[in-house]
């Protein structure tokens, strides 16, 4: 069981087509819960699940909501948790109370307020049922109601949106709490209350800096605006028995400390009206103080390399070769080319990615599957070389790896006008210093992704002679071996750029069953894997701190190695979808490039 015991529970989670409220479906999903998505809007920004049920319903209409719940249940079986995080607000417009139009008080109060108390009736309701069908009290049976910073200080021209988010945090949430343990004796209920939060609702609200410093740096200690999954986090957290199972009829802020809200524009300060218009700022913006809104660290430049490895049939001739292997094994080389090419080209489309992902094409694929390549290079993808048959250089003398590459980079240059700049060796096999003098010497290749020296960084392939193994040798002194490895030769403008790969950054190993392989397990699940690659990019993301990232650090590449054979069935492509969306939304942080191109702009910017 994980920290927050969530598995296998049944959420019910409205405005989940928003940033927040997708973010929480998500948080959830990650979490092991079945989730049952509901907003007003059509939710078309997920891949369907087992775990995951969506449906469309009007939460301000009882007889809606009464349905929706009823749908849920009977879908995914009762009900637990209740995220009752649907909200409207008009950033469009800020009106003072006097002004304020009565349609939009009642519009913004039929959803935030009357909607939410239908949502938690009918929720409860539901939960009463199953108890008194089951004859035992439901498991963690908790709500988390979304509320807002602006229910704790106010907001200026939305006393509409305000006054409904402070009524459902301080008076609805502390009042149902002595309610429904009388329904439950374990049943909780709290609110999580966000500040800004980076969602499309605010998008372009806080481009400009004074308005950033007015409204989320000069209040907060932070001097930063959560993400939707710092809420989401929050809200699980929360939602959890067994780590919140003694917290009932709280806020939790998540706000980055916020302090309250400036009263007062920089324009609408002064003496009398008149004078308004010619206040400066710094009568109430001091120097030192808006210096801090334009001195926050740089956004983080990720790119991330995501590669398609198209070995099919190839790889049980070379690498994968055993006497065991039949027409059942290669079966799957051919889907690899009928199936999950055609379903990842459709993915990388859809995502806008196409003409930066790179495809690294054995030869024998090339010719095998003619219609399939034309396929990849029509997308605007950048091909590289991988092996004919998916040879490894141990299996080869140095003259078949010459007669090798040099067939690949004929046939590469064939399909696509151009020599290949870059390749990857099969299976990761870089057996020498010798595999990249050959490379450099028939190819004019300019970069390589076989080694790991570093796991985020581009780095010059180290120039060294092979590693000896240690002869243990009864008749032989131990001093034969105690001596360190040579220091590599110093770089020059032939060496090649590496562009790390590892184990843990693809697909095959864990997802796919092949027989005649050792380290292959084939039944590791696909959210396991999205976990771990999650992990992976949350570390790297966060391993600078804000002076190191002024200074020019926080960048990273973040290479994903992807096979058609395995990326491409049923089980794992939808987390592959996840898996891109999730990394999109970093925003303009992240990029999605070829590896032709991060290799030369990181080559330009070397002194060699």
């Amino acid at each position: 069981m994980s920290f927050l015991g969530l598995e296998g529970l049944h959420v019910f989670c409205t405005g989940a087509a928003g940033g927040i409220g997708s973010q929480a479906v998500r948080e959830f999903l990650d979490q092991g819960c079945k989730v049952t998505a509901h907003d007003l809007r059509p939710i078309t920004n997920f891949t369907p699940t087992a775990n995951l049920f969506t449906i469309t319903g009007d939460i301000s209409s009882e007889d809606s909501i009464s349905f929706s719940i009823q749908q849920a249940k009977a879908h995914h079986g009762p009900i637990n948790i209740l995220i009752a995080n649907a909200g409207i607000t008009d950033e469009s417009n800020s009106y003072p109370i006097w002004r304020l139009p009565l349609d939009l008080w009642e519009k913004t109060y039929a959803t935030n307020i009357r909607g939410t108390f239908l949502t938690i009736k009918h929720f409860l309701l539901s939960a009463e049922e199953t108890q008194s069908a089951s004859g035992k009290g439901l498991e963690n049976l908790s709500i988390v109601v979304t509320g807002s910073e602006c229910g704790k200080f106010g907001q200026a021209g939305h006393a509409e949106y305000a006054s409904g988010k402070a009524g459902l945090q301080y008076g609805l949430v502390r009042t149902v709490k002595n309610e429904i343990v009388r329904l439950n004796s374990r049943a909780r209920i709290n609110a999580v209350v966000p500040g800004w939060v980076d969602t499309p609702l605010i998008e372009g609200r806080l481009d400009d800096p004074n308005e950033m410093w007015a409204e989320a740096q000069a209040t907060v200690p932070l001097r930063k605006i959560a993400k939707p999954e710092d809420v989401a986090k929050a809200m699980a957290f929360l939602a959890s028995h067994r780590a919140a199972g003694h917290i009932s009829g709280e806020c939790l802020s998540v706000d980055g400390g916020m302090e309250g809200r400036l009263v007062w524009e920089q324009e609408e300060v002064g003496i009398g009206s008149k004078q308004t218009a010619v206040v400066k700022t710094q009568l109430i913006v001091p120097a030192s103080l808006r210096q801090l809104s334009i001195s926050a660290p740089p956004k983080r430049k990720i790119k991330i390399l995501l590669s398609v490895d198209f070995d099919a049939v190839s790889g049980f001739l070379g690498t994968g070769a055993s006497t065991s292997n039949n027409m059942a094994n290669y079966s799957s080389g051919f889907f690899a080319g009928q199936v999950g090419v055609p379903r990842l080209l459709k993915l990388f489309k859809k995502h806008g990615i196409s003409s930066a992902v790179t495809w690294f094409i054995p030869g024998h694929s090339m010719e095998t599957f003619p219609t399939q390549t034309r396929m990849i290079l029509e997308s605007g993808a950048e091909i590289g070389c991988h092996g004919y048959a998916h040879e490894g250089g141990a299996q080869m003398t140095e003259q078949q790896e010459k007669e090798v590459i040099q067939k690949c980079v004929e046939l590469a240059t064939a399909l696509t006008g151009k020599k290949p700049r870059g390749g990857e060796l099969p299976c990761i096999r870089f057996e020498s210093i010798l595999d990249e003098a050959i490379n450099r010497t028939i190819t004019d290749w300019k970069t390589d992704t076989s080694l790991t020296h570093h796991d985020s960084e581009p780095y010059f392939l180290p120039q060294a002679p092979p590693i000896p193994s240690i002869d243990f040798s009864p008749q032989l002194s131990a001093s034969t071996w105690m001596r360190p490895l040579p220091a590599p030769v110093p770089p020059t403008d032939k060496t090649l750029v590496e562009l790390p790969c590892n184990w843990y950054m693809e697909d095959m190993t864990p997802m796919q069953f092949l027989p005649a392989a050792p380290n292959s397990h084939g039944y590791v699940s696909a959210g396991s894997i999205m976990e771990m690659w999650k992990s992976r990019f949350n570390f790297l993301y966060n391993e600078f701190d804000e002076e190191e990232r002024v200074a020019g650090k926080g960048g990273f590449i973040f290479p994903l190695v992807l096979h058609p054979d395995t990326s491409g069935m049923a089980h794992i492509i939808g987390m592959i979808d996840q898996m891109i969306a999730w990394l999109k939304e970093r925003g303009d942080e992240v990029e999605f490039c070829k590896y032709e191109d991060v290799a030369m702009e990181w080559r330009a910017q070397q002194k060699i």
